[in-house]
């Protein structure tokens, strides 16, 4: 996977959104030194309060300014909010450059919480109380929802209920919401469909694409989630840990099963075309040690989905059709505190992982993994498209890996870092 070098071896209300150009740009990109990025990467990064920003991984530069924001599932797009008057301010930025493509004012203050696979629309949501995200709500009995394309506001619902919305279904036309249980005090939550015609709800179906019957959706208490979108499958797969109460679709329909195994950790599967949702067990011990030291990466092939349990240096390797574990791949753990752990995809198709101050290459073939002991914990690994490169977050600093050679060639300062998120499509 990666070659000896250095100590690693092989392995408003309806208003108009206007297109717009240009942005807060850094300087020009320039040459990069030996094992450095290529000219036009960005890296997406969460600073504090959650806040992402967009930086150029040659100069550093930042070109997209931090603010609340999510990211389109083919990380392409980046769509900002920020509080205006009583509306709220929404601007729709291209990944590689930086460049505002769309924005304008909606009404009321709204929450950018899901964006379609391509980025041309966000769902916005009431916010949550202080301190609240969109897996840990607070309480509330009623919710707006606003769709926003690049014309403006596209649609506006007003639902009972605590909900947050998820994800688009491929047209566009309905949207995925977790659906929090009781509103006013929730503990737990189930996932929804919202006609956004009509502003109705609909039924999930089965994987076989028959309707839940009404109240049969998958009822789920969560800590530590992660969400990765393969666009090939046109599905989304989110992972959980610590579930003891969990109780699957297949148990409320068919009456629960007396072998049923005692779940920590499961991915749940949504598929963005057919409208079906599945939970994919995940095996001991998957989900017994801290949320934070899981970590979900998804082969840019659409074929399999790898989750990692870095206190346990266990990878399980799931099928994204079959949707079963088909093996798992053991590797040494650090040896120090683990804290949040992350994954990539490697050059070969391998696992690179980062956990506590180790960058880790798990061949998945068999072959012994290698590691590499960084300068200080690792926040965040993502992979170039081409996968010759591995960004890794440090305190303050964002280092480049040369994947083919396993030399850290590239440093560029980032104050108040504290993940890399992504490695943003070059333009």
């Amino acid at each position: 996977m990666l070659r000896l070098a250095g100590g690693i071896a092989a392995g408003a209300a309806g208003g108009a959104m206007v297109a717009t150009s240009g942005g807060c740009r850094g300087n020009p990109a320039q040459q990069p030194a030996r094992g450095g990025p290529a000219p036009g990467e960005a890296l997406v990064v969460e600073m504090a309060a959650g806040a992402l920003a967009v930086v150029d991984a040659t100069t550093g530069q930042t070109v997209v300014n931090p603010s609340a924001a999510v990211l389109s599932g083919d990380g392409t797009r980046l769509v900002r909010t920020e509080g205006e008057g009583t509306g709220t301010r929404v601007t729709n930025h291209r990944l590689a450059d930086g460049t505002s493509v769309s924005g304008g004012l909606l009404a009321d203050r709204l929450a950018a919480r899901a964006t379609s696979p391509d980025g041309s629309l966000v769902a916005l949501a009431t916010p949550g109380e202080p301190g609240a995200n969109p897996y840990r709500p607070g309480g509330r009995e009623r919710t707006t929802i606003v769709v926003a394309g690049s014309s403006g506001q596209r649609n506006r619902v007003e639902l009972p209920g605590n909900l947050e919305p998820e994800a688009f279904d491929a047209t566009g036309q309905a949207l995925f919401v977790l659906d929090y249980l009781p509103p006013k005090a929730p503990d737990r939550y189930r996932v929804r469909v919202v006609d956004l015609a009509t502003g109705e709800m609909q039924p999930l179906v089965t994987r076989l694409k028959s309707a839940l019957p009404p109240g049969a959706e998958e009822e789920m208490r969560g800590e530590g989630r992660q969400a990765v979108y393969d666009s090939l499958t046109r599905q989304l797969f989110t992972l959980y840990t610590h579930q003891p109460e969990h109780v699957h679709t297949r148990d409320l329909i068919a009456g629960a099963r007396p072998d049923a195994p005692h779940v920590h950790a499961f991915v749940h599967t949504l598929n963005l075309t057919d409208r079906w949702a599945f939970c994919v067990d995940l095996p001991s011990p998957f989900g017994e040690g801290p949320a934070a030291a899981h970590a979900i990466a998804v082969d840019p092939s659409g074929a399999q989905v790898y989750v990692v349990d870095a206190t346990s240096g266990t990878v399980a390797v799931i099928g994204s059709n079959e949707l079963t574990v088909g093996r798992t791949v053991r590797f040494t753990p650090p040896s120090g505190p683990v804290g949040s752990a992350a994954a990539s995809i490697g050059t070969d198709g391998g696992l690179l992982i980062g956990a506590g101050r180790e960058l880790i290459s798990v061949p998945l073939t068999g072959a012994e993994p290698v590691r590499r002991t960084m300068p200080t914990a690792v926040r965040g690994i993502a992979t170039s498209a081409d996968r010759k490169r591995c960004f890794i977050g440090q305190e303050n600093a964002l280092v480049c890996l040369d994947l083919s050679t396993g030399t850290l060639g590239w440093r560029i300062g980032v104050p108040g870092l504290e993940t890399l998120r992504q490695v943003a499509a070059r333009a």
